[in-house]
């Protein structure tokens, strides 16, 4: 008997078990990657139910997603089948990526996300849509528009907002 995989097994059920909701969907994602990766869309097509019917998200098993995502507030979330997400990609709960229309799969309208990107509750982004790296989407906003790399979009429809922090040695006292 292989103990590294006694031990990998022991690790895999004591998350399980013990690890609450975020683990116990990292497993699934997990599974989903590897399942589409080997070409196994039955057993993917499976996982992705299970997860819409357990946790109540929906993670298209055609999206394409690093196992670095995290899900902050696991409910609520769906992911279409044609996004892309960078590494590190923060969602908060009922966020909606996805296309705007019926048959955007086919013509390959969906959002990308760039890396380090962190979307808040309740977002929506849809259409042919980049979002660039190291941003940040509001709560309830609704992007329909690109956003570029270090920018904030904000409100219904979302505006670009640049987070540009000021330096604090550029700052004049009144006195002088």
């Amino acid at each position: 008997m292989d103990v590294h995989a006694v031990i990998k097994f022991r690790k895999a059920m004591k998350i399980w078990l013990f690890g609450g909701v975020r683990p116990r969907i990292k497993v699934h994602l997990r599974a989903l990657v590897h399942a589409r990766e080997a070409g196994n869309v039955a057993f993917a097509k499976f996982i992705e139910a299970r997860m819409q019917r357990k946790y109540g998200i929906f993670i298209s098993h055609k999206a394409h997603f690093p196992l670095s995502l995290d899900l902050k507030h696991p409910t609520g979330v769906v992911v279409g089948e044609g996004v892309r997400l960078g590494e590190r990609v923060a969602i908060y709960q009922h966020v909606t990526l996805g296309g705007a229309r019926t048959g955007d799969w086919q013509r390959g309208r969906y959002p990308t996300i760039g890396d380090d990107t962190v979307i808040f509750a309740g977002a929506v982004i849809v259409g042919d849509i980049t979002i660039g790296k190291n941003c940040i989407i509001g709560a309830n906003s609704v992007v329909i528009r690109d956003v570029p790399d270090g920018s904030t979009a904000v409100g219904a429809p979302a505006r670009v907002v640049d987070r540009q922090v000021p330096n604090p040695l550029d700052r004049r006292t009144e006195n002088e």
